[in-house]
């Protein structure tokens, strides 16, 4: 039965074309990754691409070490013990239309509609992603949870995966509901139309998982310039949004579009030449990296601050940061 659900968890991950883990999906990011990385008219050498996508860091750091965990663990057992835990975007969307009643005829040519929905829940996935997000920095007992993910002292491209399994949970819960109510009210304004897909997946929130989300972790320095970094969110963004500078708390927390963040003021535009910057949080944890502060000891801070209802929303805990320089 484990060894069943392993592999159907690896095929999962890897094969299935929705999947921006899958070996197509992580290809052309990789490709991208190294077009961006290599300087123009530089030539291009197998140890210097090896190097910078997997810096000595990786290994040499126990930050590094545990980005490689969480990695690994997201693959291989990930999906195995939260799956049980999280309902899917079609079950909202069935519950909802329980209570609306079924959906007309289509009212436009599927041409028509389908770019529409497709648009319209790729950026409900988008404000589900800002939202959720944001609480996990302004609430106090969430983000005992999150600071898993900001006690990285480096970035690479693993640390996306450095994410407490309870974290995962709430997030896909989220956005499960708030992209499923939004395919019901959809339905009953166009008709039941589907948006177009890969794999079952929103083919724009494919497409930006493969060409912008899944590089924002690495230690290349793309803020998409003066005009499109202020639409899209690229790791010179995410950087920012990482570090240790007080001018940067609560900054750039959506997925891959700027507009949740300069609509409710949370934007930071990064300089055009790579800043200084330093990671990961002081939070007087002897052992960050180790599996009883990054499993453990997150979980029983959460419940406890939750049931003492400790004060007003803030993001205390954020502020004080270890003084841990970005390596290029």
């Amino acid at each position: 039965m484990v060894l069943t659900g392993l592999e159907n968890q690896l095929g999962g991950t890897f094969l299935w074309p929705g999947s921006s883990s899958s070996i197509a999906a992580l290809a052309v990011t990789l490709l991208i990754f190294i077009l961006f990385a290599i300087p123009a008219g530089r030539k291009v050498r197998l140890r210097v691409i090896l190097r910078i996508l997997f810096p000595r860091r990786l290994l040499a750091t126990a930050s590094g070490r545990a980005d490689i965990g969480f990695y690994i663990f997201s693959i291989l057992f990930a999906g195995l013990l939260i799956g049980w835990a999280m309902f899917s975007a079609e079950q909202v969307r069935a519950w909802v239309q329980l209570w609306l009643g079924a959906p007309p005829d289509p009212r436009l040519p599927r041409w028509a509609a389908a770019p529409i929905a497709t648009a319209i829940l790729f950026l409900a996935f988008e404000l589900a992603y800002w939202v959720d997000h944001w609480l996990m920095h302004r609430v106090p007992f969430l983000w005992h949870l999150h600071k898993v993910h900001h006690r990285a002292e480096s970035l690479s491209l693993l640390t996306r995966a450095r994410v407490h399994p309870l974290e995962t949970i709430g997030f896909y819960n989220l956005v499960a509901l708030t992209t499923g109510l939004t395919a019901a009210l959809l339905d009953q304004l166009l008709g039941r139309i589907d948006p177009y897909t890969i794999g079952g997946t929103n083919l724009l929130i494919m497409l930006f998982a493969i060409a912008i989300t899944q590089l924002q972790h690495s230690h290349l320095w793309v803020g998409f310039g003066p005009f499109w970094g202020r639409l899209l969110l690229g790791p010179a963004h995410h950087q920012i949004h990482h570090s240790s500078d007080t001018n940067h708390f609560n900054r750039n927390f959506g997925s891959c579009l700027a507009l949740f963040d300069r609509l409710f003021g949370t934007f930071h535009m990064p300089s055009t030449k790579r800043e200084t910057l330093r990671f990961g949080v002081d939070d007087a944890e002897a052992h960050p990296h180790g599996v009883r502060a990054s499993l453990l000891t997150p979980v029983v801070s959460m419940i406890t601050d939750f049931f003492r209802m400790a004060g007003p929303a803030r993001v205390g805990h954020v502020h004080e940061k270890i003084a841990v320089e970005i390596q290029p």
